[in-house]
């Protein structure tokens, strides 16, 4: 029981650490600045298959209130064989974006770093900024991202938040919500601490010399994913202060929830698989109480005093995801909660364990861990 009682308590102290560097790192207030020289970016966005995402997609960039001069998008597609291609040419015909489609070239293990590498090597713009063909963006994306390069001119490498929906208010999705949110809320929670050690390729925004400098995804390409958080682990290692997160509902992007359980493991066997390589120590032992601290959760039916552990760890699992549900106003899936915090540890220690053996299948790809 005593060991039980120290990974609960661990881990209830690096919850509650987030906690006070999700606070530490304050929301961000736009100032009035000069409109004379605005930012001008490349949007990059890879993708496979898309076909029922892509207009939802293409709809929202429409309807940024970014100058359309001052933007880009670069599609670039990694060999789709559904009618990807046709939506997009379909919007072509009837938007004034500035949208240019390419194709993938394949040189790594990682067909999505591919695909960046891509769309960089053809962008006509200093600033990069990614984001994933099966999201929408809120309108003041590209403004949010202009005003932190201008206010913060030290920046050379900023994330953003990213939440998933739940348009059919399912039980998954709402637990794919809660999930999220508590992701989210660890991500800025690091940022807060000085430890930044996650962040989303579907809502990122980067230099572009100064990702050429640091060799891109080089030394990273064997591993499938992990083009956000190798990346920006690059940037850190090269200068900190350069890295920064944009916490703001109005960079906001939101992505799609996965259609069914299946496909849900699926997806966090590949999140987790990258954990390996992660070289912040920070990150490593993060994931290493994370572990313990569920697994130990699961051990407390067998310990007669397990209810204030229990108490403990729901406890703070609840604040974290509460206080980034209010930040980002998404507190309609907070009813959920009350089931949500109990079946959470059986997924992480399940997910943990299984993405440590074997493959995972990703766009109809099978990539070894």
């Amino acid at each position: 029981m005593i060991l039980v009682a120290v990974f609960i308590i661990l881990y209830t102290i690096l919850i509650a650490a987030l906690c006070v560097g999700f606070f530490r790192w304050k929301p961000f207030s736009p100032e009035q600045v000069s409109t004379e020289n605005p930012t001008c970016f490349s949007v990059i966005i890879p993708f496979r298959n898309e076909a029922k995402h892509l207009q939802a997609l293409l709809e929202s960039l429409i309807k940024l209130t970014y100058d359309k001069q001052h933007f880009e998008v670069l599609l670039v597609n990694d060999a789709s064989t559904d009618a990807s291609l046709a939506v997009i040419e379909a919007f072509q015909n009837t938007s004034k974006l500035h949208i240019k489609v390419l194709d993938n070239e394949r040189f790594s293990a990682s067909p999505k770093k591919d695909a960046l590498t891509k769309g960089i090597s053809q962008a006509k713009f200093e600033w990069i900024i990614t984001t994933d063909a099966d999201c929408t963006v809120a309108p003041g994306w590209l403004a949010m991202y202009n005003q932190a390069i201008i206010q913060k001119s030290e920046l050379q490498f900023i994330a953003g938040p990213v939440l998933f929906s739940n348009a059919k208010n399912s039980l998954l999705g709402s637990f794919q919500q809660l999930d999220f949110l508590s992701l989210q809320g660890a991500t800025i929670g690091s940022f807060g601490l000085g430890q930044a050690f996650m962040c989303n390729g579907a809502n990122l925004a980067f230099a572009k010399t100064q990702f050429q400098q640091l060799n891109g995804y080089q030394n990273t390409d064997h591993i499938a994913s992990g083009d956000d958080v190798f990346l920006m682990q690059k940037f850190i290692k090269n200068d900190a202060k350069q890295v920064g997160y944009l916490k703001t509902s109005k960079a906001l992007v939101i992505t799609a929830p996965q259609p069914h359980l299946t496909a849900l493991i699926t997806q966090r066997k590949r999140w987790a698989a990258k954990a390996s390589a992660y070289t912040s120590a920070f990150a490593v032992l993060t994931a290493i109480v994370v572990f313990t601290g569920n697994l130990a959760v699961l051990l407390l039916p067998f310990y007669a005093s397990a209810g204030w552990f229990l108490l403990l760890k729901v406890g703070i699992d609840v604040v974290l995801i509460t206080q980034t549900a209010r930040e980002f106003n998404q507190k309609k899936p907070l009813w959920h909660l009350i089931w949500v915090v109990f079946i959470h540890p059986i997924f992480t220690v399940f997910i943990a364990l299984a993405s440590q053996t074997g493959s995972f299948v990703w766009k109809g790809r099978t990539f070894k861990k």
